[in-house]
């Protein structure tokens, strides 16, 4: 199954088990409260119908206010947060980079693009997993640093999580990447090799970098 096809029914079947969640708090706040679904209906502006679906998880689509609303008239606050699990869709730079950098060392390597993360539920994925008879290799490409910390924290993250024996980030050589890998280069000195030349010769020829390594690349 395309790694796309399986995130988007991962995501719906998450959806609905959400929707089955909030429904069974939805419905426990309200027996506690001692009141209907038609007292709840008319306090939100809802129908009888609404509300009784919404308790079974048979509102998925719902949106964010009514749900809200909904909530509050029982006493609840919704709380929302979004936790970052990689795989995003990808921005043609950052495919041009990825095209670019298999192109250059591949050949000694089996090159596995998007490689999931073995664990059930896991929607993460490694850009470019490369592997030998050695080992195997987390190549992490990132065309903007916005917080590098968190950048590389996620990327050790992922190699840790899917067996890799190294993790290397390959980031885009732009002036702004540039800059923050040179003020952030004594820190990075201790866990990162930063000799572009030396770990791109070591992949081309098939060896697995003796540490970990950040890239500037430029295709």
């Amino acid at each position: 199954m395309p790694i796309r096809t399986r995130r988007n029914d991962d995501a719906r079947n998450r959806a609905r088990r959400l929707a089955h969640d909030l429904g069974d708090e939805l419905r426990a706040a309200r027996h506690l409260a001692g009141v209907t679904q038609r007292r709840v209906a008319a306090a939100i502006g809802s129908s009888q119908a609404e509300v009784s679906r919404r308790e079974r998880g048979r509102s998925p689509g719902i949106g964010l206010e009514r749900l809200v609303l909904h909530g509050a008239a029982l006493g609840l606050r919704v709380s929302v947060r979004l936790w970052p699990v990689g795989g995003a869709l990808r921005d043609a730079a950052q495919a041009r980079y990825i095209a670019a950098f298999v192109a250059r060392i591949g050949r000694p390597w089996k090159v596995r693009l998007e490689a999931p993360i073995p664990t059930p539920g896991d929607l993460r994925a490694v850009d470019v997993l490369l592997s030998s008879a050695d080992g195997r290799i987390a190549v992490e490409v990132i065309t903007r640093l916005a917080d590098l910390q968190a950048q590389l924290r996620a990327a050790e993250q992922k190699a840790r999580d899917i067996g890799a024996t190294r993790t290397v980030l390959i980031v885009a050589a732009t002036h702004a990447n540039r800059r923050a890998v040179a003020e952030a280069r004594p820190a990075l000195l201790a866990a990162f090799d930063l000799d572009a030349r030396r770990v791109l010769a070591d992949l081309a020829a098939g060896r697995i970098p003796p540490r970990d390594a950040l890239v500037l690349f430029a295709p």
